[in-house]
């Protein structure tokens, strides 16, 4: 049986977990380890929530919440502003990887208002838009206020990138929306990332699927990983990204993809480098490295070599290039510039960790067929 065949059996089981509102167990439960952002506890009572560190810098920054069911009335020791009813029955939300996790949990239909609806790849969300059920509500800095207000929702899942305090969300904020400010793009490990599936679990009364779904994708990544550890060879060097306007912005060894290109048997050419961000380089910087790549991935918006060497022609000549060794994530696209690597890989990452296996080792997954990736010919 192929491998790809395999990817579509495990979504199929996955997807076919218990529906429906569940109530949370009466325990204290810490997301793993790996996760530093997002801490949930369950108490007899309610769920308390708390997001560290939310947005770029905000060190020893902490957001605290409250779950409480929906009729029960609020306790006094609680700060009423923070509580959120659950399961919430109206959401909007400000990013493709927020809305995944609602599709994941097969509770999309909650969706009142997205962002930017032309970066989605998600078909029945672009047809929720198109229908009008689904409001396009603009972005932090361009938000349409009257719009957000007028459809009444229970909760808006945003991102802040910088302190969002003083902007448009932290008005809405003020006039009693109730706004969670999720920092599952700061998360330096992909199970982290997709940990965050249980938030929405507990918000939607999935609480049960999201810990199933978790749990079986961290058990698929973790086995991989291992298989990977113990059984891959020589470790190829890895370059990542591309240049913007000749800066080449470095993602450092402790980022997401960092930490996948690691478990996925690979040898990434800045590991040695830990930053809370990225760090921008001259082109020139990174090609000192560079000419020891074996495999160059997420090459920006390339769809082909032809398109890195009119971007800058100097980039064409590194050996990778040459020997075919350059891959995108860019094969799940709409004609919009929607991408599923920004959906469905942000709670399947042992999909994308298969992937990343079988272009670092592909000895390890004969007859495997990449879902995110394509080499640039």
């Amino acid at each position: 049986m192929k491998v790809s065949y395999f990817i579509i059996a495990a979504t199929i089981i996955l997807c076919s977990c218990r529906h429906g509102s569940e109530t949370p167990a009466q325990k204290e439960n810490v997301l793993p380890p790996a996760s530093s952002r997002l801490v949930i506890e369950e108490k007899e009572e309610y769920v308390r929530v708390v997001i560290r560190d939310p947005w770029q810098n905000s060190h020893g920054t902490e957001l605290e919440y409250f779950l409480l069911p929906r009729g029960m009335a609020i306790p006094a020791t609680l700060d009423e502003s923070r509580v959120i009813y659950v399961p919430v029955e109206r959401m909007i939300c400000m990013s493709t990887t927020h809305t995944a996790m609602l599709t994941a949990l097969g509770a999309a239909d909650l969706l009142a208002g997205i962002s930017g609806p032309g970066l989605f790849y998600d078909t029945l969300i672009l047809d929720a838009v198109a229908r009008g059920s689904v409001r396009e509500v603009g972005y932090e800095g361009n938000l349409n206020n009257e719009l957000i207000i007028a459809l009444k929702p229970d909760l808006v899942m945003a991102y802040g990138v910088a302190d969002p305090s003083s902007g448009q969300l932290g008005k809405l904020s003020s006039l009693g929306i109730k706004v969670i400010y999720n920092a599952d793009y700061l998360e330096e490990h992909p199970l982290s990332r997709a940990g965050w599936i249980r938030l929405f679990g507990l918000l939607t009364g999935r609480r049960e699927k999201a810990d199933s779904i978790f749990a079986e994708v961290s058990r698929r990544y973790d086995d991989l990983a291992d298989r990977v550890r113990s059984s891959a060879g020589e470790r190829p060097a890895v370059l990542l990204g591309a240049p913007w306007e000749d800066v080449w912005y470095v993602s450092p060894g402790n980022s997401y993809t960092g930490r996948l290109i690691e478990d996925a048997g690979g040898r990434y050419l800045f590991a040695d480098m830990t930053e809370a961000h990225s760090v921008p380089f001259s082109v020139e910087a990174v090609f000192r490295r560079a000419a020891d790549a074996d495999i160059w991935i997420n090459p920006g918006t390339a769809e082909s070599l032809d398109e890195i060497n009119t971007a800058d022609h100097r980039l064409s000549r590194l050996p990778v290039c040459r020997e075919g060794g350059v891959w995108n994530n860019r094969k799940r696209i709409t004609p919009a510039g929607g991408n599923d690597y920004w959906e469905t890989a942000v709670v399947r990452p042992d999909i994308l960790l298969m992937d990343m296996v079988s272009i670092l080792h592909p000895e390890l997954l004969p007859g495997y067929t990449q879902y995110f990736y394509r080499r640039l010919e």
